[in-house]
Order: structure tokens, then sequence, then C-alpha cells
């Protein structure tokens, strides 16, 4: 079980009033990845979510960028008053300890190198390229999962401090990458020879 993640979780569980703000306030160096597993978990499924995937699409991106220069959460003060409801966040929590226990299935190699500067800039690059796609409304079956599971992967290493987590959210971030250089390709091809 990824205990950090589970405890930082339990901890947002327990406020009496659960909005982005509070989290980022409560959780400190792991608000920014608490708050992209947050937003990301409701398309840890293989059939999209039409208009959602753009809006927390942008809260995750936004997250990226912070991860990348600041250190810390970028939220508006609209992002921060979105109140989420202990219900909702329930499920949210029970869809982290099932894919949890996934992830502590292929846990092997715990590094502290992951939490570094560089290590940083290269996770928050991802997370923005797996979170700009992500925001496509894209009505095509797992064009939410895909990069989600990217986005996971990523935060789950980082708060585990595990390469290998790491390294296969980088290797479906690139593995989106060309799909939606691949995908452009062939709309503009089409859109040239269109009759």
């Amino acid at each position: 079980m990824n205990t950090r993640l589970i405890q930082a979780l339990e901890k947002v569980r327990a406020l009496p009033k659960i909005t982005l703000g509070e989290i980022a306030t409560h959780l400190e160096g792991e608000a920014i990845l608490v708050l992209c597993l947050v937003t990301i978990l409701p398309f840890m499924q293989p059939i999209p979510i039409p208009g959602l995937s753009s809006v927390l699409g942008f809260v995750v991106l936004l997250q990226g960028l912070g991860l990348m220069v600041l250190d810390r959460p970028l939220l508006t003060e609209k992002m921060s008053a979105v109140v989420i409801p202990h219900d909702r966040f329930d499920i949210i929590y029970r869809a982290a300890l099932r894919f949890t226990g996934f992830t502590a299935r292929l846990s092997a190699f715990k590094h502290p190198a992951t939490n570094s500067k560089p290590s940083k800039i290269l996770c928050g690059l991802s997370i923005v390229l797996s979170a700009a796609f992500l925001s496509l409304p894209l009505p095509i079956p797992f064009s939410n999962f895909v990069p989600a599971l990217a986005i996971f992967l990523i935060c789950v290493g980082l708060i585990e401090e595990d390469v290998m987590l790491v390294l296969m959210g980088h290797g479906i971030t690139a593995v989106v990458c060309v799909i939606a250089v691949f995908s452009f390709e062939i709309l503009r091809e089409r859109l040239t020879n269109w009759p």
C-alpha cells in the first residue's frame, strides 16, 4: 500500500469542509500531487466524461506548471473555493485505495532523487503534456484514461519516491504525445485533401 498517499488523503478526508484551497493549505509539500490525483481520479475509467475533462484538465495543467516552476500549487481564487462534497471525496478515496493497491505491486525502486529539482521539472512537463491531452473534448474511449493514468503514476511515484512509477508515467506521456502528433498529421492531411 502506498502509505504516504493514503495518509495524505485521510488528512483531507478529516477536514470539515473539503475545498481545493484547503487541500493546498493542509498538505503543504504534497499538495500539488494530491490536487492532481483528486482531479484525475474521475477519469481512471475507460469512458470519457464530456465537459468535465476540459475544466479539470486545466486545473491539473496549472499544477504541472506549479511543480515545474514554483514547487507549490497554482490555484485561482475561484479554484480554491471549489467544494468537494464528502460523499464525492469518498468515491475518490476508494478509487485511490484500489489504484494504490495496483501500484504497490509495481513499486520496487524507491530513491529520494525522484524529488530532486530536475526530476520535478521533467515530471511537471509530463503532467502538463498529459493534462493538455486530457483537456481535449474527444469522444473516444480511453482518451481520458490514458493521460490520467500517466499523471496518476507520476504523482504516486513522486509521493512514494519510486523511480519505476515515475518512469512508467513518463513512458505513457511519450505514447500520448506520439498519438497526438499522429492524429494531428492525419487530420491535417485529410483537411488538405478535402474535395
